[in-house]
């Protein structure tokens, strides 16, 4: 209804504004507008009326929409509380929960440390019967190891002085004597000939090279022994 009355406002004030525009035109043309008088009557009543029709139906519609606010409020009232109750009560059931909760935690947690230490125990027991095992294992491993580094080293000593032996053999078989050969020897590799009585006379038959004379010793690029 106030869209009708604003529209009948604005068809009125338009026509107050328009007609005198008109009736200017007109009177300047000199051309007669009878009907002015009752036109921009007519345009004012139907202005005022427009004016006194919205306001009515506004301050309705105003008493309408407080209306509807104030229950709209009391319904958000209403869903307030009930909400603060629901709260309240799910607060009052978590708190109840939670104490449950506890109460069977701290159970579980003395039932847990009682394991614990029964369990602490018995593994403390294990492992000192444990260490006490490993302890004469190791006393016996180590009296073991000693003997047999005792046993090794004994027979890497036999095997020593067995190769020493042998090998003083093998020196004594290839050395030659030749103090009754009367024979001159060179040694093929320092290139020196020794004459019988001198003390590099005896040496290993692989290094001694025979020589009748020193001339020939000495043709052949040897020198003659210092000592």
């Amino acid at each position: 209804m106030s869209n009708l009355f604003a529209l009948l406002f604005f068809v009125a004030f338009f026509s107050c504004i328009v007609s005198p525009i008109i009736w200017i035109v007109k009177k300047i043309r000199h051309k007669p507008f009878p009907n002015f008088k009752k036109i921009i009557l007519g345009s004012f009543i139907v202005l005022v009326i427009s004016l006194f029709g919205f306001g009515t139906t506004s301050s309705t519609s105003n008493s309408d929409s407080i209306s509807e606010a104030s229950s709209l409020s009391s319904e958000k009232k209403n869903k307030e509380e009930s909400s603060k109750k629901a709260a309240s009560q799910s607060i009052k059931a978590s708190k109840a929960s939670s104490s449950k909760a506890e109460q069977s935690r701290l159970a579980a947690s003395k039932k847990a440390s009682s394991e614990a230490a029964s369990i602490s125990a018995s593994s403390a027991a294990k492992s000192s019967s444990e260490a006490q095992s490993i302890s004469l294992a190791q006393s016996q491993s180590r009296a073991v190891s000693e003997s047999s580094v005792a046993a090794a080293s004994r027979s890497a000593a036999e095997s020593s002085s067995l190769a020493l032996a042998q090998q003083q053999s093998v020196t004594t078989a290839t050395q030659t004597y030749t103090g009754s050969s009367q024979q001159i020897i060179g040694n093929s590799r320092s290139h020196i000939y020794h004459v019988p009585g001198q003390a590099g006379y005896h040496m290993n038959s692989a290094n001694a090279v025979y020589f009748n004379s020193e001339a020939e010793a000495q043709a052949a690029g040897y020198r003659k022994s210092e000592r």
